[in-house]
């Protein structure tokens, strides 16, 4: 695409800074100490350049595997969903894990197209919003956990615990190896 600018790497910083990748990596894990004015030279060329640590690749090569959980939303414009889809963001984040989010409408058809899309992604379990009759052929055909949670509720508060409780069912059919 024209015009696009290509992301900036390590060894884009290492260039301007005058260092070896090997030593920004180092210093940016905090394994490896540096003078503050050498510091301040790599925190402005990360500024520069719009440098991001690419956590995805940092686990990869820790040996550890970043999970990732996908949600299945009617509506984004929706306050329920919003609540749903902040409630399972914080399961998440305690997990440490990744939240997909794909808006399918409330058809059958378009939720099990988002549930298959998140499946091709790889990710290790599915949150569904909202009732699905369909649920228990989904789960098998997905060879991975798929949770169902009712959108409908009395209140906010119970919404948004329902959520919580959905997203830590979907993490212990994960930890659990289901």
């Amino acid at each position: 695409m024209a015009g696009q600018r290509r992301k900036a790497t390590l060894q884009d910083i290492a260039d301007i800074v005058g260092m070896s990748r090997m030593s920004i990596s180092r210093i940016l894990n905090g394994k490896q100490q540096t003078s503050p004015e050498q510091e301040e030279r790599i925190r402005e060329a990360i500024a520069a350049t719009g440098y991001r640590l690419n956590r995805a690749a940092r686990a990869l090569r820790q040996g550890s595997i970043l999970p990732t959980i996908g949600l299945v939303v009617p509506a984004f414009a929706d306050p329920a969903c919003a609540a749903v889809a902040e409630a399972v963001a914080e399961v998440a984040d305690e997990h440490g894990a990744l939240l997909v989010v794909v808006r399918a409408g409330g058809e059958a058809v378009a939720i099990r197209a988002g549930v298959d899309a998140l499946i091709s992604r790889n990710v290790d379990g599915v949150l569904l919003c909202g009732p699905s009759p369909d649920i228990d052929v989904w789960a098998e055909d997905a060879d991975r956990p798929v949770v169902a949670m009712a959108a409908a509720s009395a209140s906010r508060d119970e919404l948004v615990a329902s959520a919580r409780s959905a997203a830590g069912e979907l993490f212990a059919l994960i930890d659990g190896g289901r």
